[in-house]
């Protein structure tokens, strides 16, 4: 890689959520084939961004948003401490394999770490269409760990 490259790279931007973010994040939810609206996502990500529990950043690559991680803290009488759950970790696929996922999860893991969490996690699905995301987890240090019973109410 010559000298030239590297300094005309683009910057990644990694920043919390903003209202001009909203027609963008719907976009995102979209692509992983969440249905929503541009309505129910703005009335979500408002109830977040008032809640100190919660922490949604936004991967911003030559001022166009390309990715996400959406945050939650929990406290449970089982743990002492806090534990830091991510709930959606999106790159927008043509921006997948250049490092903007690894590097959402390495400021979800700061942002936990000064919430007082000694623990990041996520829940996922078993379906071969998330086989890439499992790998990309495993990839950068995470590990199986149980499974998930779920009740319809």
């Amino acid at each position: 890689m010559s000298m030239e490259s590297v300094l005309s790279a683009p910057a990644l931007l990694v920043r919390t959520f903003e209202k001009k973010d909203l027609e963008s994040v719907t976009s995102l939810m979209r692509e992983l084939n969440y249905p929503t609206t541009l309505n129910v996502m703005g009335e979500r990500m408002e109830m977040m961004a008032s809640s100190p529990i919660h922490c949604n950043m936004i991967a911003e690559l030559e001022g166009r948003v390309v990715g996400m991680v959406m945050l939650r803290q929990i406290k449970s009488l089982i743990r002492h401490e806090p534990v830091t759950q991510i709930t959606s970790l999106i790159v927008t696929s043509s921006c997948r394999n250049q490092g903007i996922g690894k590097r959402l999860v390495r400021d979800a893991e700061a942002w936990g770490k000064q919430q007082g969490s000694h623990l990041l996690f996520l829940k996922s699905g078993n379906p071969e269409e998330l086989d890439p995301a499992h790998a990309f987890f495993e990839h950068i240090g995470f590990e199986k760990a149980g499974y998930k019973l779920v009740k319809q109410l």
